[in-house]
């Protein structure tokens, strides 16, 4: 349905290089997608090395799956179902785990094109810009059983360029407080309310109650070491930094495009972010190096803001573990996304690869997917359902607290109010975003003092969609 498959594989090849030296810079010390990349690899199943080719009505397609072995088995699952009500469509899984985005490419400029991916969130405008994917607006209106209202509003505003849509949205929704009640009950802390959000303060002070050094002190104790750790109160993850500089009631992108990182309640917010880890030593920092890995599953980090998304990995863990929703600051705030499958411009199947696509994203597939624990559905009606509040039979308890962050008052991501997230240009923000603050992370630059340095860069990017 589009001419974006004539493009040149080198022209191709080139500007998705472009686009994911960003991608996987900004990766490396933050969460920009509802899957990110895992810390042990594992095997990928070998892929068909020619161009699949397949109709509606039969055929063969080649999916690209990104992620772990935890996502790769949900995509098992989803394929075993569909090709039971669709023997007539064979889907090929590729599991691509580690560096997904270098792997698409070179899969494009090869002639070996997959005919859908797994995209994500902070990629897919890039991948729409490059030609690799196919819009999917004539799909969403010819199809009948597609209803957009079906789904959540902010469901398709990662995937959104130009007036066209490039991916359904298939996992994600809000991103919550996950804690190890273990480590709360052992340091004599109750759990923290489902309903009511801590104060930021009062995160804080527990922070500090749960964060360990190797002889067992606090942070603010005689002779505590923040480079010899044992167990770190908190995990705010950094690359969700926005949700911060909300709180603080600051912006990120203006309706009118200006980027105002040095405001001052935008700059406070990141300030209190950087600060937890270089200040108070109560969070992981790149200044201060430990010698074992810190991770809210190895259960050396008490608390940790994660997506739901999160739910389909720590259900493996063999600690007692909760949700809460995100501390409250000046004002209430959540943040979210849904990444999405998309189907890419040079597929011979693409009619087969939408109705893979449909399967996954709808109803049916959503079923699965959120049974599994990796997302709150993005088909509303499924959300109030047993499909995903099912009380205790797994963790979490309080699942209604993704429900709560969902809120349409309170969901921000920057750009929401520019017109899409980051402008469109959610994986070139990353990239200036992301050396500029590394600084401010490390306790080496203030936060105002890197927004008013970046702010212009910004701003340029916005008008221009050009990285300087």
């Amino acid at each position: 349905m589009s001419g974006a498959s004539q493009i040149s594989r080198r022209s191709l090849f080139q500007t998705l290089a472009t686009a994911a030296g960003g991608f996987l810079l900004s990766a490396c010390a933050s969460v920009t997608s509802p899957t990110p990349t895992p810390a042990t690899p594992v095997t990928p199943t070998p892929a068909t090395q020619k161009p699949s080719s397949g109709t509606a009505s039969g055929g063969s397609i080649r999916f690209f799956a990104r992620g772990d072995d935890a996502i790769f088995k949900v995509f098992r699952e989803l394929r075993d179902t569909f090709q039971k009500e669709n023997p007539q469509i064979r889907v090929e899984i590729d599991e691509v785990p580690g560096d997904w985005y270098q792997k698409f490419q070179l899969q494009l400029a090869s002639g070996t094109p997959p005919d859908a991916i797994f995209e994500s969130a902070g990629t897919v405008t890039a991948s729409a810009r490059a030609g690799a994917l196919e819009p999917l607006d004539d799909y969403m209106k010819s199809d009948r059983r597609f209803k957009k209202e079906d789904y959540w509003e902010i469901a398709f505003l990662p995937a959104t360029w130009k007036g066209k849509t490039y991916h359904l949205p298939y996992d994600g929704g809000s991103v919550a407080l996950f804690y190890n009640k273990d480590l709360f009950q052992a340091a004599g802390i109750k759990d923290l309310d489902p309903k009511n959000p801590t104060a930021f303060d009062q995160i804080l002070d527990l922070a500090r109650q749960l964060t360990l050094d190797q002889n067992n002190k606090h942070p603010g104790e005689p002779g505590f070491d923040p480079r010899k750790i044992k167990q770190y109160g908190l995990d705010p993850t950094v690359g969700v930094y926005w949700v911060y500089a909300f709180a603080y009631g600051g912006e990120i992108i203006n309706p009118d495009g200006t980027v105002p990182l040095d405001s001052p309640d935008t700059s406070e917010g990141l300030q209190w972010l950087a600060d937890l880890g270089t200040k108070h030593y109560v969070a992981p920092s790149p200044e201060f190096q430990q010698s074992s890995p810190m991770s809210f599953n190895t259960g050396n980090i008490a608390i940790k803001y994660d997506g739901v998304w999160a739910c389909v990995r720590y259900r493996q863990n063999k600690f007692a573990w909760d949700v809460a929703p995100f501390p409250k600051g000046k004002t209430k705030v959540s943040t979210g996304w849904y990444s999405g499958l998309s189907i890419t411009a040079p597929s011979k199947a693409k009619d087969a690869a939408w109705e893979w696509v449909f399967f996954c994203c709808s109803e049916p597939g959503q079923k699965i997917v959120s049974g599994l624990g990796q997302a709150v559905p993005v088909v509303k009606k499924l959300a109030n359902t047993e499909v995903f509040l099912d009380g205790s039979k797994t963790p979490p308890a309080n699942d209604q607290v993704f429900l709560d962050e969902m809120r349409g008052e309170i969901l921000r991501l920057p750009g929401d109010r520019y017109g899409s997230p980051f402008g469109g240009y959610w994986r070139e923000f990353g990239q200036i975003f992301g050396p500029a603050f590394d600084p401010v992370w490390r306790g080496k630059k203030t936060a105002r003092q890197a927004g008013e340095e970046i702010r212009p860069k910004l701003e340029h990017l916005l008008k221009t969609g050009q990285v300087t």
